[in-house]
């Protein structure tokens, strides 16, 4: 390798260090707006005043309010898959059924309803279509490492093959995330119902 490829391959990769930071700074910063004014606080130009940049130095980072937003449910995402995993590593003797996991999953959101909020509204059709195709990849790709162990918990039953195994979990997952989302809008308490107790009775239909 000559000298200038070495240079130039040094360039790169710092400008791609000093971008990745500068991400994380802003995406740190996304956070605490978040967790302070909510969703519809965190405009870009509040997000930029937290970071110390201007609003216009944020899109030379992200496109607009719902890619920060998608890439904030990536990190929670990943804390959920982290959820999930943590419950198969310190399982001792045989490895917890999928129920359980999928109980796992819901679990996480169920205590994080801020982070929930964050899962409805970038799901929500008319932003999550207006994503970089970037991002909606990545988004795609936490979304399957947290919710791939309830399915290979599944095909390891022995009882399900892969493509229903997939199906199942979804099914699961949404069911999960329907029941939290009538819960915290006080629906189920006004029809005088549980939402724990729909949960698991769910999951063991769906999933045993």
């Amino acid at each position: 390798m000559s000298d200038t490829q070495q240079i130039d391959n040094f360039t790169e990769a710092r400008q791609q260090s000093v971008r990745a930071f500068k991400k994380s700074v802003i995406l740190d910063a996304a956070q605490r707006v978040l967790d302070r004014k909510g969703i519809e606080g965190a405009t870009v130009r509040a997000i930029a005043k937290e970071a110390g940049y201007t609003p216009g130095a944020l899109y030379a980072y992200y496109a607009d309010k719902d890619d920060i937003l998608a890439e904030l449910l990536c990190k929670s995402l990943g804390r959920a898959a982290r959820a999930v995993r943590h419950l198969i590593e310190v399982s001792s003797g045989s490895p917890p059924g999928a129920a359980d996991l999928a109980a796992t999953f819901t679990a996480y959101y169920r205590q994080e309803p801020a982070e929930f909020d964050l899962f409805l509204t970038v799901l929500q059709s008319r932003r999550i279509g207006n994503l970089s195709s970037e991002t909606s990849r990545s988004l795609n790709g936490r979304l399957i490492a947290a919710l791939s162990p309830i399915a290979e918990s599944l095909e390891a039953s022995g009882r399900w093959d892969s493509q229903p195994a997939s199906e199942a979990t979804l099914q699961a997952a949404g069911m999960g995330l329907g029941i939290l989302l009538l819960e915290n809008s006080n629906r189920l308490s006004a029809l005088g119902m549980d939402g724990a107790t729909l949960l698991t009775s769910g999951n063991a239909t769906l999933l045993s």
